[in-house]
């Protein structure tokens, strides 16, 4: 939030339903023309939700409160008990929905493609591939030595499709998303050429995060589709419907 706006006490009153009529064309008219002016709005409008779902969890605790000093007052009769039991319940219960429903608006509302990417990614385990890999490669792998394995594949001459794969996870781990994509492209052209299907299935994957590790959700979103749309893939249960809308945001925004 730009704290010398001299906007912000009037995009205040616009979010609580206090600004005068008089002055909303004029301000709505600024937020038209204003990039920065709508920037402001939009983290005020946050910082707002934010406020709100600290209240919403002030309140749980406050009728976690009211219900432990009833339990500990006389002893009341058994059906008593259970409607005081369900009464407190029902009103967490109600308080929790809303804040979730919040929290859940929240993370929908901030998503941005480098989010998404931290947010998903996992380093590869090797003891799951389907291949075997290059000893060296595959001993600094283990060890999380990222910049020694991604020296010795650049000296490679001639890498093969396993040390392709194993580059861009390391690239994906030091989080230089734009070299994992290229190297892994160039792993899917080998196979291309090759008429091969090395890591295919995990070169999808890890090549979708490599798209929104380097803000490229447009490029990311129909390889995530494809595999949310295939029950048999092994990253299926990766890519739940949920985070497909969060990229579609991205995409959209």
């Amino acid at each position: 939030m730009n704290e010398n706006s001299p906007q912000t006490d009037l995009l205040i009153q616009f979010l609580d339903g206090e600004l005068p009529r008089e002055q909303m064309d004029s301000l709505k008219k600024s937020l038209t023309e204003n990039p920065a002016l709508r920037e402001e709005l939009e983290n005020l409008r946050l910082a707002k939700e934010a406020v709100k779902s600290y209240g919403l969890k002030n309140r749980v605790r406050l009728i976690h409160s009211e219900m432990m000093q009833e339990f500990k007052k006389t002893a009341v009769p058994k059906t008593s008990l259970i409607k005081m039991i369900t009464r407190h319940g029902l009103r967490v219960a109600a308080v929790l929905i809303v804040l979730f429903g919040i929290s859940t608006l929240y993370q929908y509302i901030t998503s941005t493609p480098e989010k998404l990417f931290t947010e998903n990614f996992k380093t590869f385990d090797l003891h799951t591939t389907r291949g075997n890999f290059n000893t060296i490669l595959e001993d600094l792998y283990e060890k999380g030595d990222m910049q020694g394995l991604i020296q010795q594949f650049i000296l490679m001459k001639t890498p093969e499709a396993k040390d392709y794969f194993l580059a861009g996870n390391a690239y994906l781990g030091i989080h230089e998303s734009a070299l994992a994509v290229k190297t892994f492209l160039k792993l899917g052209q080998l196979n291309k050429t090759n008429n091969t299907h090395f890591y295919e299935e995990d070169l999808e994957y890890y090549l979708a995060l490599g798209y929104l590790g380097s803000g490229k959700p447009a490029k990311a979103l129909p390889i995530l589709e494809k595999i949310h749309a295939d029950q048999n893939h092994p990253y299926h249960e990766a890519v739940s419907a949920w985070l497909i809308r969060k990229v579609k945001r991205t995409v959209k925004a």
